[in-house]
């Protein structure tokens, strides 16, 4: 049993189905990939684990228990975070007092391994020790990146959901941003993330989900799922 489990998850607006009967398994550990083109129904996967939206059919079990339909902050308060593809803070605020506020939320520790005891050891982590009186809404986007993340997991969680974390971010800043991903396991921290950049996908994770018209079409090692005649087709447009 996987620590997260999806299974015939749907959900229509109107007449527009986002997700059409997805199953998916995130296992304790791993850092998993979820691939596809726009309107292929990523985040709004994203939004219906965290109950930021609720299913119109399907279920979701965490650690064998069902949670579909919870509201975001029992979501938030069992383990399972997450950051938007907008970088979100208090733009009139320190990044100290950011992740402070956010730390103050979320005493309720589910992750026994979690290593940031103090927003400063969070943005030490993060590499924003040296900014933390800086005010968030006038630093550049690469910094307010990392603050969203430090936002993130100041929430303790044991899985993380990262919608478009790269997006907008330069070479350098990217390889950062992998780097601090890839030790989030060791904590603790399974992660599954949502990019466009294949690069940065297959640094990143050993197995990819691809999403096609809220359908899943490939689910697999990385490399072999970006092999797959179906994914060149209809996502990557024939050639990687």
């Amino acid at each position: 049993m996987g620590t997260l489990e999806i299974s015939g998850l749907r959900k229509q607006f109107g007449g527009v189905v986002a997700l059409a009967g997805v199953d998916l398994t995130i296992e304790e550990g791993e850092i998993l990939g979820v691939v596809g083109p726009n309107g292929s129904g990523k985040t709004t996967l994203f939004n219906v684990i965290t109950g930021v939206h609720k299913p119109t059919a399907g279920r979701v079990t965490w650690r064998g228990a069902d949670i579909t339909g919870l509201a975001a902050h029992a979501i938030s308060r069992i383990g399972i975070g997450h950051t938007f593809q907008q970088a979100m803070a208090f733009p009139g605020l320190s990044v100290f007092e950011n992740v402070q506020i956010a730390s103050e939320h979320c005493r309720h520790a589910r992750n026994e391994a979690y290593p940031w005891p103090s927003p400063d050891a969070l943005l030490s982590f993060v590499g924003l020790q040296d900014l933390r009186r800086e005010i968030a809404g006038i630093m550049p986007f690469g910094n307010l990146r990392l603050l969203g993340l430090a936002l993130a997991l100041a929430s303790r969680p044991t899985m993380l959901l990262l919608d478009e974390p790269a997006a907008g971010l330069n070479d350098k800043e990217t390889a950062k941003l992998v780097d601090l991903v890839k030790q989030l396991p060791g904590h603790g921290i399974s992660v599954c993330v949502i990019d466009h950049d294949m690069n940065l996908m297959q640094r990143l994770c050993r197995r990819l989900v691809v999403l096609d018209f809220g359908s899943k079409i490939a689910d697999g090692p990385t490399a072999e799922v970006l092999n797959d005649p179906k994914v060149l087709e209809v996502y990557l447009g024939g050639a990687l």
